[in-house]
């Protein structure tokens, strides 16, 4: 056989690969044509602009054309002057198109179009992504339409962490207080239209600020790889001088695809920096019950790592991700307190510092989900649709580590989970647990139990849902005395909720920031969102909520604390596809504050961006900055 013969019988056989894969094909996301008003008012304005009709039956027919339709930030239906289009980058058409799946002269299929819109969401550059089939010159031809409206591309990214309560002095004076952190991120999201960014980072926290640059590259050239990387420093605000630094450097191809066969990332990051616990925006103290003396609540916090991660993916409707690693983690650290009582001293670092460790070693992890997808609006982002995975999903992990490799032990860490998501209509029910524990060759290291579930109704006569979350994190053992800190756990380890500070964030609003600690705790809540309200193309809505939660040290400790109160959710999809959150809470009970002795104050707010808490997952979140690799 010549090679001409054998290149075409090659073809062939991918040919035949491809239109097997293609029939075994998971089926469209469910409710995939639902668009809410704003959406569909795009869809006719671009359609009516092209001359072109929708195609209702596109499945197998043969696509003569794709056209990429990109919207401007500002259009005559919004707010602001559209001369301002001129001070931002628009996305070039080209790099909208490299994310199709399907090309000119390829037959058409919905799964393959769901998962490029999927990817396109991916990018923050984008806030509307729209794929829609027209009739093409023929019965048995189509065009495809992909529509794109970007979102400013100049931005000075912020985020408040502002819990502003007042205080009474036993004198009789008045302090308002409660800035923890504000954070500033100056950056270019689309360097010259190629969906590039580079960025500066500004964070202020009452002891010290951070300095930063950064740039990351969602695909280079034509490519699938992405880059990201960073370095900040970190000045101390009483002495302006440096007192820490952290960066890292990240590359990988993500799965982008049911038929994307591997994947791979390679992650390198430190930092060196003084970890502290902020209330009220003053530092918080370590009150000492054994000494009833105090010492400021910081440590000096040391940590390297490094890992890489190949993934052999099999399947497309019910999908097996075999991943292969290995790494190295280190994580050291230490209590500066001069002058400070040396039994106070030793007592927190006993109950609230980390331990030092270090882990050398290989991972193995089996992943298998189904690729079904629920296609929901009014869901997080209000009036843009939404893709959230339906049917299982099952996690496991084993990655041990060797003191023959330079580990502080030989521990066999196993991470087991598994979840399932059901479709209500327009709303979803999705109940998950996590297991890890990590046995040494002197017993039980470390181990910890997370089960989860989250409802979110469907629309209720057309006003709104409610939306309940329930999760819980105990720790059996706690062989690494984690209070809020996760060493390591980025890029290789164990993946488990860490953040055990509660109160002033999502979970408990109303009370001070980190207000409760522990290696454990509970966290249930309660929310009424309304349908949103388009004004000039924003999209706003109400919230009403009901929180309890605490953060506690074993199950006789837990105090279900609870508050209420309301927020406003606004959506501008010039700016972003995330909606500004602003929530005021009231808590029901009024504990002392040990910094203080007087009691908490009686309200307090919390800004932000996304909604309080979306649906719970178990993957490894993905260290890429497309963060395609997780769904």
């Amino acid at each position: 056989m010549n090679r001409r013969a054998t290149a075409i019988a090659l073809l062939a056989a991918a040919a035949l690969a491809s239109s097997i894969a293609l029939a075994q094909a998971p089926p469209p996301a469910e409710r995939s044509h639902v668009y809410s008003p704003y959406e569909q008012q795009t869809i006719d304005e671009v359609l009516a602009s092209l001359h072109a009709e929708i195609e209702p039956e596109p499945e197998g027919k043969t696509i003569e054309r794709v056209d990429v339709v990109p919207i401007d930030v500002f259009e005559q239906r919004d707010p602001l002057p559209r001369w301002l289009d001129v001070f931002h980058a628009t996305t070039r058409p080209s790099i909208v198109r490299r994310e199709m799946l399907l090309r000119e002269g390829d037959r058409y299929r919905q799964v393959l179009s769901d998962d490029a819109i999927r990817n396109l969401r991916s990018l923050p550059q984008l806030s509307v992504v729209l794929i829609v089939t027209v009739a093409g010159s023929s019965p048995d031809r189509v065009r495809v339409v992909v529509i794109t409206k970007d979102v400013w591309s100049l931005r000075l990214n912020e985020d408040i962490e502002f819990q502003p309560s007042i205080q009474h002095s036993a004198k009789g004076g008045i302090t308002i207080q409660g800035l923890d952190a504000l954070e500033l991120q100056p950056a270019e999201w689309n360097v010259a239209g190629t969906h590039q960014t580079a960025s500066g980072l500004f964070v202020l926290v009452p002891s010290a600020y951070t300095l930063g640059v950064g740039y990351v590259v969602p695909r280079i050239d034509e490519s699938r790889i992405a880059l990201q990387t960073d370095a900040d420093i970190v000045i101390n605000r009483a002495s302006n001088s440096p007192e820490g630094t952290a960066g890292d450097l990240i590359a990988g191809q993500p799965i982008y695809s049911g038929l994307t066969k591997w994947a791979w990332d390679a992650a390198a990051t430190w930092q060196d920096v003084v970890d502290r616990r902020y209330q009220n925006g003053a530092l918080a103290l370590y009150v000492d019950p054994a000494t009833g003396l105090s010492v400021p609540f910081q440590y000096r916090d040391r940590e390297y790592a490094a890992a890489y991660h190949v993934t052999r993916s099999f399947g497309w409707d019910t999908k097996h991700d075999l991943t292969f690693g290995a790494g190295m983690s280190t994580a050291v650290f230490r209590v500066d307190a001069p002058g400070a009582d040396p039994r106070t001293v030793a007592d927190f670092a006993a109950a609230a510092v980390p331990v030092n460790n270090v882990r050398v070693g290989p991972s193995i992890e089996y992943h298998t989900y189904t690729k079904r997808y629920a296609r929901l609006i009014d869901f997080e982002s209000l009036a843009l649709q939404e893709d959230v995975g339906l049917g299982h999903e099952v996690v496991l992990r084993f990655y041990p580590s060797f003191r023959a490799l330079g580990s502080t032990l030989d521990i066999f860490g196993t991470y087991a989970a598994a979840q399932y998501t059901f479709a209500l209509r327009d709303g979803l029910f999705r109940v998950g647990f996590a297991s890890t524990m990590e046995p040494d060759p002197s017993g039980l290291f470390d181990a910890s139990i997370n089960p989860t579930a989250h409802l979110v109704t469907p629309t209720v006569a057309g006003i709104g849902r409610l939306v309940v979350d329930g999760t819980m994190l105990y720790r059996w053992r706690d062989g690494l005395n984690i209070t809020g800190a996760c060493p390591g756990q980025s890029t290789w380890g164990p993946f488990e909720p860490c953040a055990t500070y509660v109160g002033g964030t999502d979970r408990l609003r109303g009370f001070p920031t980190n207000f409760f600690v522990g290696k454990d705790f509970v966290s249930y809540n309660v929310e009424f969102r309304s349908h949103p309200v388009e004004v000039l193309t924003c999209q706003l809505a109400g919230v009403a909520f009901y929180d309890v939660g605490d953060g506690f040290n074993g199950a006789s400790n837990f105090h279900p604390y609870q508050s209420v109160g309301f927020g406003l959710r606004a959506l501008f999809p010039w700016l972003d596809r995330e909606v500004f959150s602003a929530d005021i809470g009231f808590p029901v009970e009024r504990p002392i504050d040990p910094g203080t002795g007087l009691p908490i104050a009686g309200y307090g707010f919390l800004i932000s961006f996304g909604q309080a808490f979306g649906p719970p997952g178990i993957a490894l979140p993905s260290v890429l900055p497309t963060g395609q690799a997780a769904w």
